[in-house]
């Protein structure tokens, strides 16, 4: 497996390579460029020198009479070669001797035909050395008679931008050696934190998840850090919420079982006479046998939920009369309990598309709560509005409320409150789900000593 470090270092070095041979490459050639360009200039001036000199004192004589005279006082300012060629091409004269049977026929001198100054650069078949040519028309009374032609070889300028070229390319490998060992030093600080965040995340991945990954800066790395350090917080608290779920769970299973067990020995050693005593005993036994069962419903309920394998069995309900019915099946508990419980309707209610049994449950679950830690001459009142194709419903105690700690995770699955006559921490951890599947909002407000209320909000289906 490739490491991010000799990644990182490859593209860095990739990068400043690239970087320093496009600079050497447009280095070089501009400096190629201005010595050509000097070069150019130079004879440029020289070759307009003498034309002009020509144009001005000697065109009147005629061009080929003034090279059959040997008058060369108007090329003879220049170290180059000096050509010139009459119309055609062919030359007339060269300083040095060089004669060619054919025409030339090159760039500059159709540029200077033209009257206008023309250059021309060509390797050499023979030397095989770079030569410039430069070409400028003698004219007689602004009519072109010829063409003045300076050649020079550019061996000398090579020599010196080949010079100057080493030299570049030398500082390019220095940089390119400097800047790649930075490039290494940079990797190891950015992949040293992600070294340890890695290690701190196998630590978290094999259980060890009171390890925690020093953060080392305030950055994307960092907030990795920090988010791993939470997570591992997180696991923590749903492991021990699910121990302590587990060990309340067991407590409340094993209430009945010891009653049932109990009274089942019990019944086996008293007198079979004794028929009050056998009623007695085998209505704990059943009490005791239906809360069993309806703590492992429960159980099983919020298994389905949390799994989401729950598939609600959705039907038309009218709100109202199920809302009388519930407030109807509580109002032993509320007359046995001195707790006076009451709906208000706001408006009229629609019937609304949901799933019964999973109301019936929401609704059960909220008020047994309510009930629970309401004392008695307490109340409670159920609140139904709608507005703006939303049911509102509200169910308000005047309980002993929730502690300021404990309100945004009562919840939350497997969460038991501090309160003694708290249960096993998943009755409004169901309720929340059964809203959610729904499409609704479940909210907890709650003041401590004062009482709680529990908002719920549901779509209502056109």
């Amino acid at each position: 497996m490739k490491s991010i470090k000799t990644r990182l270092t490859k593209s860095y070095f990739l990068i400043i390579l690239l970087t320093v041979v496009i600079c050497e490459i447009f280095l070089i050639s501009s400096v190629k460029k201005y010595f050509y360009n000097n070069t150019q200039e130079l004879l440029s001036n020289q070759i307009k020198l003498s034309a002009d000199f020509y144009n001005t004192y000697l065109s009147s004589t005629g061009l080929e009479e003034n090279i059959a005279d040997d008058i060369d006082v108007f090329w003879k300012n220049t170290h180059a070669e000096v050509q010139i060629l009459n119309l055609s091409g062919n030359i007339l004269m060269d300083s040095i001797g060089y004669y060619q049977s054919t025409p030339i026929n090159s760039t500059d001198f159709k540029e200077a035909l033209s009257g206008n100054l023309g250059t021309y650069i060509y390797e050499s078949p023979n030397s095989k050395e770079t030569i410039m040519a430069v070409a400028y028309p003698l004219k007689n009374q602004n009519k072109v008679e010829g063409v003045i032609r300076f050649i020079t070889s550019l061996k000398k300028v090579d020599k010196n931008v080949y010079a100057i070229s080493l030299f570049l390319i030398l500082i390019g490998l220095c940089v390119t050696v400097l800047s790649s060992i930075v490039s290494i030093f940079i990797s190891n600080k950015i992949t040293k934190p992600i070294q340890k965040i890695t290690i701190g995340a196998e630590k978290m991945a094999s259980g060890e998840l009171n390890e925690k990954i020093q953060k080392t800066s305030d950055d994307e790395l960092g907030k990795l850090a920090d988010t791993l350090n939470y997570m591992s917080e997180e696991i923590l608290k749903n492991e021990r919420l699910k121990n302590e779920f587990i060990a309340s769970v067991s407590h409340e299973l094993r209430t009945p079982l010891t009653s049932i067990k109990g009274w089942a020995v019990a019944l086996s050693l008293c007198n079979p006479e004794n028929k009050s005593e056998f009623e007695d005993g085998l209505k704990i036994i059943e009490h005791e046998a239906d809360r069993l069962s309806l703590l492992v419903e429960e159980l099983l309920d919020f298994s389905k939920l949390i799994s989401g394998k729950i598939t609600l069995k959705k039907d038309w309900i009218d709100l109202e009369e199920f809302l009388f019915y519930m407030v109807k099946q509580a109002n032993p508990r509320s007359e046995r309990e001195n707790i006076k419980l009451s709906v208000v309707h706001k408006n009229k209610l629609p019937n609304i598309h949901a799933d019964g049994n999973r109301l019936k449950q929401l609704f059960m679950n909220i008020l047994d709560n309510s009930f629970k830690f309401t004392p008695s001459g307490g109340e409670i009142i159920i609140t139904t509005i709608t507005l703006e194709n939303k049911l509102f419903i509200s169910i308000k105690d005047t309980g002993c409320g929730i502690p300021v700690e404990d309100l945004p995770k009562v919840t939350e699955k497997f969460y038991k409150g501090k309160n003694s006559k708290s249960k096993n921490g998943i009755g409004l951890s169901i309720c929340s789900e059964i809203v959610a599947l729904h499409n609704g909002t479940l909210k907890v407000l709650s003041e401590e000593n004062k009482g709680t209320e529990i908002q719920l909000m549901f779509p209502l289906n056109t």
